[in-house]
């Protein structure tokens, strides 16, 4: 990865951060979403042949998590993908909605054994550096909606790394 792509996931990066700590949950959600959806569909240009092509398909999330997948995006991401999906459906569609316990865990239970294990040691490694007054020290002791922000940051990176190597093969 080239140092101005560097720069540029840092710079998105940090946008996507802002987005999810700056807003509400229904907010956190929607726009979680959206920065991930961003991020596949930087992946899809990436591997098709005529990029500008993909607006003509004009497809929904679900569409575009198959067609990544089909186009070479790691197999492992698909649960995950479908999980924020389905989650900002529900919150697109319903008022007074809340995060809930059950949305972390089957969130948690979506991600892969690397994702999980990434999101274990970058929680406790940052609460060992900083530590937070109130906190806990073990991420599956947070809150539905902490622990659901920490595994949209370890599923948006992901993604953006494949993207970034996909347009580093072009």
């Amino acid at each position: 990865m080239t140092p101005e792509e560097r720069a540029a996931i840092d710079e998105r990066r940090t946008a996507f951060n802002k987005s999810l700590l700056g807003e509400d949950e229904l907010g956190m959600v929607i726009r979680g979403h959206v920065h991930i959806e961003h991020e596949l569909e930087g992946f899809i240009r990436a591997r098709l042949t005529k990029p500008k092509e993909l607006d003509q398909l004009k497809l929904d999330f679900s569409g575009r998590v198959k067609l990544a997948i089909a186009l070479g995006l790691d197999e492992r991401f698909r649960p995950a993908l479908n999980f924020v999906g389905g989650l900002r459906n529900r919150f697109a569609h319903q008022l007074d909605i809340a995060i809930r316990s059950e949305d972390a865990r089957d969130f948690y239970k979506a991600l892969d054994e690397e994702a999980k294990e990434i999101a274990a040691t970058q929680y406790k490694a940052t609460h060992a550096k900083f530590k937070i007054p109130g906190r806990p020290g073990d991420m599956g002791q947070l809150d539905p909606r902490d622990r659901c922000t920490l595994f949209f940051v370890v599923l948006w990176s992901a993604v953006a790394v494949a993207g970034a190597q996909a347009r580093a093969l072009q």
